[in-house]
């Protein structure tokens, strides 16, 4: 290949590299560029709950849901921690290097949610079926049947939206760390009655 051809086949791939970056960009701006700092400071400082071998609730079950789609089996998708459950916790926290503790923690939580990315109108799966479950538990329709069925359809997209417009996020309709943040802790804590 001559040094021409080799600039050429560089540039082009620059080139392309660029304007995938470009196309992919609005995606990063989930829980948006208009969510107001105070609002993302408010759900930053929420605590996240706690939870270990023995407890139930539901964000137990959004746990679980995301441990399956990180490729670490929970052993179901029930609200009660269980035996199965923190053995798949331990591995999980053991290949993130967080201390294995077992526990639905601080830093497993913030773990969890490094890992999670974006969920938005045309995702299925485990991690749409953990956010069909938050919503559910805070009275929001998701599907015409009560389990999540992990596909992120309309109905899906308009709830999430009345949730962030709820919380006071950006409306975008698309679940990225913010969103996530609220979701397990409750939104703002004080604008939900949790604190």
């Amino acid at each position: 290949m001559s040094i021409t051809s080799r600039t050429a086949a560089v540039l082009a791939s620059g080139a392309l590299a660029l304007s995938v970056g470009l196309t992919g960009a609005p995606a990063a701006l989930a829980d948006g560029p208009n969510t107001p700092p105070g609002v993302k400071a408010e759900v930053e400082a929420c605590a996240w709950p706690e939870y270990k071998k023995g407890d139930r609730a539901w964000q137990v079950s959004f746990a679980r849901y995301l441990l399956s789609a990180y490729g670490y089996d929970p052993g179901g998708h029930g609200a009660h921690f269980d035996g199965k459950l923190e053995k798949a916790l331990k591995k999980y926290q053991n290949k993130r290097d967080v201390p294995d503790t077992g526990r639905l923690d601080t830093e497993t939580w913030a773990a969890l949610r490094s890992g999670f990315g974006l969920a938005k109108e045309g995702d299925q799966g485990h991690k749409v079926r953990a956010v069909q479950k938050a919503l559910q538990s805070y009275g929001y329709e998701t599907r015409a049947a009560s389990d999540p069925d992990g596909i992120f359809g309309p109905k899906t997209k308009k709830s999430v939206i009345a949730f962030q417009k709820k919380v006071g996020i950006d409306p975008d309709g698309i679940v990225g760390t913010i969103t996530f943040r609220a979701l397990v802790t409750g939104g703002t804590c004080h604008q939900l009655g949790l604190v």
